[in-house]
């Protein structure tokens, strides 16, 4: 998939489909987090006591716009890529392919954060190093 480091395959499930015979609008969500935690996983950001697996990110915000629909038996890839660092948080884009065709796409902002205090924390030097060598690309120093 052209612009993304990160593709994770998705088995689309008989349950996943609705009424209309297709997927439904909102299990192409549930591919998007199905991807974004490898996704996470791959670029070994941990964060220490951060609860499950040591990632500290929580979805603050999340978009999506479908292109087409999504049907049982097809072969389903959503990839997942870092477009922005902010200090406290990241925006990840998302493309979801049906058969190597757009199906949906968006994006979300993830907030890294502190369980212990329950509040936002600053991205730190160390992730953003990680992240960019990942990409490929700068994509702007948390301050």
């Amino acid at each position: 998939m052209d612009g993304f480091n990160h593709t994770h395959a998705i088995n689309v499930r008989f349950k996943d489909i609705d009424v209309l015979g297709h997927v439904n609008n909102a299990v192409i969500l549930t591919y998007v987090e199905s991807a974004r935690v490898p996704f996470l996983v791959a670029l070994d950001i941990r964060s220490p006591r951060a609860g499950v697996g040591d990632i500290a990110f929580i979805v603050a915000h999340i978009n999506c716009d479908f292109r087409q629909p999504i049907f049982y038996g097809q072969k389903v890839e959503v990839g997942t890529r870092v477009s922005r660092i902010g200090k406290t948080s990241l925006r990840l884009d998302h493309r979801v392919e049906a058969d190597g065709e757009l199906a949906a796409e968006g994006y979300c902002v993830l907030v890294h954060f502190d369980y212990a205090t329950q509040k936002s924390t600053p991205v730190t030097p160390e992730m953003v190093r990680k992240i960019e060598a990942f990409e490929g690309k700068k994509l702007g120093a948390a301050a």
